[in-house]
């Protein structure tokens, strides 16, 4: 509205002589009754006069209605009004504000806070009243802010609370290694790594190298930030600098791992990196050995992938971990055959890339179970004597209770549960895992060596007469009864 009523009175004032002008000009201004335009004021008076005058001389201006947003109101005659009410340049729809819409709908008080916080940051105010040479020393105080750095620990205290401020202001290498150590002081990692970016953009890479070289916190912000954004030359030139290759080629390893996604690229790479970092001597052995493993096993999964003529299983374990492999291993391996001494026996491919015997044989468990190949657990858990070669011993490395329900969960066969209850040293407990996977025989079992023949009698009895179960549980009982008479007869004698 203040707009308008400026624009009215340029045009009448250029529509108006020269002399008439400046004389009514002269008298309005210089005369103390009349009042002076305040724009805090809504001067009706005013606003009347020289629109009546500026309709007499020009005609009324049209603006286009544009609708810019609609919200819905509680009033049923109009459901729709506009965000910014009707589009009029009328004082009396300005006015009405029970129409117009909330501020904090359009934008929140924190949003609101910052606009106008930043708005206001450069902006000098001075207030009225003041004599000139105190409006001197203000302005005087604002330039020496601007031109001269504040103290650190007040800068600090703004980019701990987020607080918009420049850094620019310290320009001296001092005042620079001053701000770091105390940015470091206070803790706050945010603004250690806005403090360390100002320093990366205002110095030297040489000089804003050997500045963190003695603050490892700013190191680490600094390589974080850097690794995530996939700046890997600008933080390994960093890490070498420091001394740390070891770090760097790690860096450079895990990235490419973790970003690349082409294996033929990501082979390339990793072969660049071993030659130029873990082959070089007084490289570290075990990092070394690992980076080759892993370039070995992206070969093994591509060749298979070729041999196989893309099948679908060959195309799942492209650029997967260890034990995906070794499950797709398990699954093509002919076992019993200990002549094959590639990748693609599972005793081999376990022992090269270090995998533990207990993740060994839950994997091929799994696997075998899934395919219902009973009969290969023997050469899975089946281990040589040490004594005698050509005696096997059964050795399991997982929990025995929990490979007994993994087998109940996989369909397994009674004679299989079994076997795997035989191996429970504990009577009761392997009555309590007999019950639990509804292993007949393994309640049998667990029943003669208890000795519990009343309880072995009453389980009989739930068994359907015919059946083999049925036969097995009579035949247990007969054998203790045989037993139990034996017993007796010799302490008789």
């Amino acid at each position: 509205m203040i707009h308008y009523k400026l624009a009215g009175l340029e045009r009448l004032r250029c529509s108006l002589p020269d002399s008439k002008m400046e004389s009514k000009d002269d008298e309005y201004w210089n005369d103390s009754a009349s009042r002076s335009f305040n724009f805090d004021e809504d001067d009706v008076r005013f606003t009347v006069r020289v629109c009546k005058q500026c309709s007499r001389r020009f005609p009324p201006l049209s603006f286009p209605q544009v609708a810019v947003l609609e919200v819905p109101t509680n009033n049923n005659n109009n459901n729709k009004r506009s965000l910014f009410g009707e589009d009029t340049t009328s004082e009396a729809g300005y006015g009405n504000a029970q129409g117009e819409l909330p501020l904090h709908m359009i934008i929140s008080d924190e949003h609101l806070g910052l606009v106008l916080q930043e708005q206001s940051r450069n902006e000098i105010t001075i207030p009225k009243g003041i004599s000139l040479e105190e409006e001197v020393k203000l302005l005087r105080k604002k330039i020496q802010e601007f031109d001269y750095a504040p103290s650190t620990e007040s800068v600090i205290r703004k980019l701990i609370l987020g607080k918009p401020c420049s850094l620019e202001m310290f320009r001296a290498m001092s005042e620079k290694e001053q701000l770091l150590d105390q940015s470091i002081a206070s803790g706050s990692g945010n603004a250690i790594l806005k403090v360390t970016l100002f320093l990366d953009r205002t110095l030297k890479k040489k000089l804003f190298y050997s500045m963190l070289q003695t603050r490892p916190e700013a190191v680490y912000h600094y390589v974080t930030y850097l690794s995530l954004r996939l700046k890997v030359t600008e933080c390994t030139d960093l890490l070498v600098f420091l001394g740390r290759h070891h770090e760097a080629s790690l860096l450079q390893f895990s990235i490419f791992v973790c970003s690349t996604l082409n294996v033929e690229f990501k082979k390339q790479r990793l072969k660049k990196i071993y030659s130029d970092y873990f082959a070089q001597p007084g490289s570290n052995s075990f990092y070394a050995q690992l980076v080759a493993n892993y370039l070995n096993l992206l070969e093994y999964q591509t060749s298979e992938l070729h041999a196989s003529g893309g099948t679908s299983k060959a195309i799942a374990i492209q650029d997967k971990s260890v034990l995906e492999t070794l499950n797709y291993v398990c699954g093509n391996y002919k076992w019993g055959d200990t002549s094959l001494q590639t990748h693609a026996n599972p005793f081999k491919l376990a022992e090269t890339h270090q995998v533990s015997q207990a993740q060994f044989e839950w994997i091929a468990l799994n696997e075998r179970a899934k395919r219902q190949a009973w009969l290969d657990f023997d050469h899975i858990f089946e281990k040589k004597a040490w004594l005698n070669l050509k005696q096997k011993s059964f050795k399991i490395n997982i929990p025995i209770d929990r490979t007994i329900l993994r087998l109940y969960a996989l369909q397994a066969p009674d004679p299989v549960l079994s076997m795997f209850l035989g191996k429970v040293e504990d009577l009761q407990r392997r009555l309590a895992l007999a019950r639990k996977v509804h292993s007949k025989h393994g309640i049998v079992d667990a029943l003669v060596l208890l000795k519990d023949r009343a309880e072995l009698e009453a389980y009989r009895s739930t068994l359907d007469t015919g059946t083999e179960e049925r036969l097995y549980a009579e035949n247990a009982l007969k054998s203790l009864n045989n037993k139990w008479k034996s017993d007796a007869m010799k302490l008789i004698k």
